[in-house]
């Protein structure tokens, strides 16, 4: 038991001191590469992973006799091809090769991106809007009657022509809706038996209708002695009308003022009331 410890025990402070070496590289490359771009980054990564398998492989036990050779048989990294005479050898190739790579991608730089140019807009030419023309014309409906015509005469005279035939035909449709002031005297005199003249008629009946007109007054007025009146008809008439209204308008005067009352203040009022609060003396 003690001699396979011994004999494990050089194999694992080997593989972890490459294991140490590989982690020291990929720690200062990185700090080398602190502003490379990300795919620089991921080949050290690899190189690390990479060596990785070779290195644990390279040291993995395979049996207690066959240390020596299957040490040596693992990593083909010796020059034409051949292994590593011994595992210090072994440990140089590997770490030469972890930086042959890294120094191969540190020797690609980044293809350039190029930034699109910048496409200028046209700039905005403004249209005028085009102005259409809506106005009528005053002599449309002339044009289009002479365009509708066989243009056997001038336009002019067609023109001429036919706004008088326009007027014509709109007098013809005239209906006078006005009423006279004697249309009842001439509806009255065409019912009568018309055995006077118009005139005469028209007298008579206008005289008649004032007539009538008064005969349906009523006045509805009433006079400023209206009270005297009917307090004189109400009374035994003893006296004339004339004197019971004088008498009446003056009892009335009097009844009146009887019923008067002073409210206003006379204007020494307060001191009147502060003398009759005083002594008085």
């Amino acid at each position: 038991m003690f001699n396979d410890v011994t004999q494990l025990f050089p194999k694992f402070l080997l593989f972890f001191s490459s294991l140490w070496l590989v982690l020291a590289c990929t720690v200062h490359h990185n700090e080398v590469l602190l502003g490379a771009t990300e795919k620089r980054k991921m080949k050290l990564s690899a190189a690390a992973l990479i060596a990785l398998p070779a290195l644990s492989s390279a040291f993995v036990p395979v049996g207690k006799n066959a240390f020596g050779t299957r040490l040596n048989m693992a990593v083909v990294t010796g020059p034409q091809g051949k292994p590593a005479a011994s595992a210090e050898e072994d440990l140089e190739l590997t770490y030469k090769v972890i930086m042959d790579f890294v120094d191969a991608g540190d020797s690609t730089e980044p293809a350039a991106v190029e930034e699109p140019a910048a496409v200028e807009e046209p700039a905005a030419v403004e249209e005028e809007p085009e102005s259409i023309d809506i106005s009528i014309p005053y002599d449309a409906r002339a044009q289009l009657a002479y365009d509708a015509s066989d243009k056997s005469m001038a336009y002019d005279a067609f023109k001429a022509e036919y706004e008088a035939n326009s007027v014509a035909e709109v007098m013809a449709k005239y209906v006078d809706l006005s009423i006279p002031y004697d249309a009842a005297a001439k509806l009255a005199y065409e019912a009568s038996d018309k055995s006077m003249a118009y005139d005469a008629f028209k007298a008579k009946y206008e005289a008649d209708a004032v007539a009538d007109v008064m005969a349906k007054y009523v006045d509805l007025s009433i006079p400023y002695d209206a009270a005297a009146k009917l307090a004189y008809e109400a009374s035994d008439k003893s006296i004339a009308y004339d004197a019971f209204k004088a008498k009446y308008e003056a009892d009335a005067v009097a009844d009146v003022m009887a019923k008067y009352v002073d409210l206003s203040i006379p204007y020494d009022a307060a001191a009147k009331l502060a003398y009759e609060a005083s002594d008085k003396s």
